[in-house]
């Protein structure tokens, strides 16, 4: 293989690499379905959601919250706090953290999609 080729593979597989990625990040976002709640009114009064209501909340407490809680509790875990407990609620635009840190107790809340910090409040 001469060295031409070679550069030429390795430029391509890069490539490939970077746009996999880069779709990816683009699919995968943390539990947020931005149509899901636009659409969710409609969508509650139809025969297959009330056929399927179990399973969807099921996939909502199991998978979706859970996703969202964690993603909060590392943002603050990052900031330099011990987290002690979050509280989410669907259809709430706030998660509630309560955090430890340097043996002070913290009430933290943070907005949801976008996990910036709102309120710190010491407790």
């Amino acid at each position: 293989m001469s060295a031409k080729s070679l550069l030429k593979t390795a430029a391509t597989s890069s490539v490939v690499i970077a746009l996999s990625a880069v779709s990816v990040g683009c699919v995968n976002t943390s539990g947020y379905n931005a149509y899901g709640e636009i659409y969710e009114d409609i969508y509650k009064d139809t025969d297959l959601y009330k056929k399927h209501k179990k399973t969807i909340e099921t996939i909502d407490k199991d998978i979706y919250r859970p996703a969202i809680e964690q993603t909060a509790a590392n943002k603050v875990s990052n900031m330099g706090y011990y987290v002690k407990e979050v509280k989410y609620k669907k259809g709430d635009r706030i998660i509630k953290v309560k955090a430890e840190r340097g043996g002070e107790d913290y009430q933290i809340e943070l907005s949801y999609p976008s996990y910036n910090v709102l309120k710190i409040k010491e407790d």
